[in-house]
């Protein structure tokens, strides 16, 4: 700024990051948070849904083989299995596009992650409790199966071994929930925040 003009009153104060045109103010706070996160969040769900799928596609094959049985603990649950895989797939993909084009200031990014931030607050609920059902109903299967392919050991201690795994597949099922809501406050701030058209003045 010209401080030899005539007109210049030093006490006038400088334009803040709101008097921006839309589209120029650099991205702050919680904003660039999300955007980075979808990145992240991204990254891990397309290698969650690989390993997943891998792992069902292993124990199918092993079962065909005669080895131990798919655990099915309802009819159709595999196939939930391999239906959330694949939507958290094209979810991934689309939080990965989202944050990038966030981070670019782009409308499409801020866009894509408000309306994936949407989907995510019904999906992340049915999905948390489609993992919290398929393992307490799995796990006696899982019980006797890792009973039946534990190694015996005649001289050894004796400790319930079904006791441990049932108290571990409970801490499983707390830490699922914990995780769930835990992602389910994450995709509200992240609506509510893209939601505001304050935030939306930041993309162009």
């Amino acid at each position: 700024m010209n401080t030899s003009d005539a007109n210049f009153n030093p006490y006038q104060p400088v334009g803040g990051p709101d008097d921006f045109p839309q589209g120029t103010r650099p991205i702050q706070g919680f904003v660039k948070v999300v955007c980075i996160f979808f990145i992240v969040l991204g990254a891990l769900g397309l290698l969650n849904t690989l390993q997943t799928i891998a792992g069902l596609a292993f124990s199918m094959a092993n079962s065909a083989n005669g080895g131990p049985a798919t655990i099915d603990p309802f009819a159709g649950a595999q196939v939930l299995v391999l239906l959330i895989a694949t939507l958290n797939f094209f979810v991934s993909i689309g939080e990965i596009i989202g944050g990038v084009m966030g981070l670019k200031q782009k409308r499409l990014g801020a866009m894509l992650i408000r309306g994936i931030s949407a989907f995510m607050l019904i999906f992340k609920i049915v999905e948390t409790a489609f993992a919290v059902v398929f393992t307490y109903l799995s796990m006696d299967a899982v019980k006797a199966q890792v009973m039946k392919d534990m190694p015996k050991q005649p001289n050894g201690p004796d400790i319930d071994m079904g006791f441990f795994l049932e108290i571990g597949l409970y801490v499983g099922i707390g830490l699922s929930i914990a995780f769930g809501v835990l992602m389910f406050l994450f995709y509200l701030f992240a609506f509510l925040t893209f939601n505001r058209q304050k935030t939306l003045s930041q993309f162009n």
